[in-house]
């Protein structure tokens, strides 16, 4: 029988937080300049792409959604000198301890 039933010990939150400038300045190179254009691209949402901006939560669908759609455009980022995205480059895993 499980001894932390019931137990309400110090839990951390965790999270996941967006690269938002280089999020932006990724899309913006690939010719999505606007958060309609970058919801087309990716095949996401405007609300979406809009609520992860504004640090909203983040779910595995727009994280792969959008590393892939940076990934199709891979030959367009290198000519402005950028390399295709990793989950590692836009997203950050973040924690906060409870008190």
């Amino acid at each position: 029988m499980s001894t932390d039933m019931g137990t309400t010990a110090n839990q951390d939150t965790a999270g996941i937080r967006l690269d938002v400038e280089r999020y932006l300045l990724l899309f913006r190179l690939i010719g999505c300049d606007t958060l309609t254009k970058i919801a087309a691209e990716t095949g996401l949402t405007f609300r979406q792409v809009s609520r992860a901006k504004n640090g909203g939560a983040i779910g595995e669908v727009f994280m792969t959604r959008s590393v892939a759609a940076l990934q199709r455009n891979a030959e367009k980022l290198a000519e402005f000198g950028h390399a295709a995205p990793t989950l590692d480059d836009l997203f950050t895993v973040t924690t906060e301890t409870a008190a």
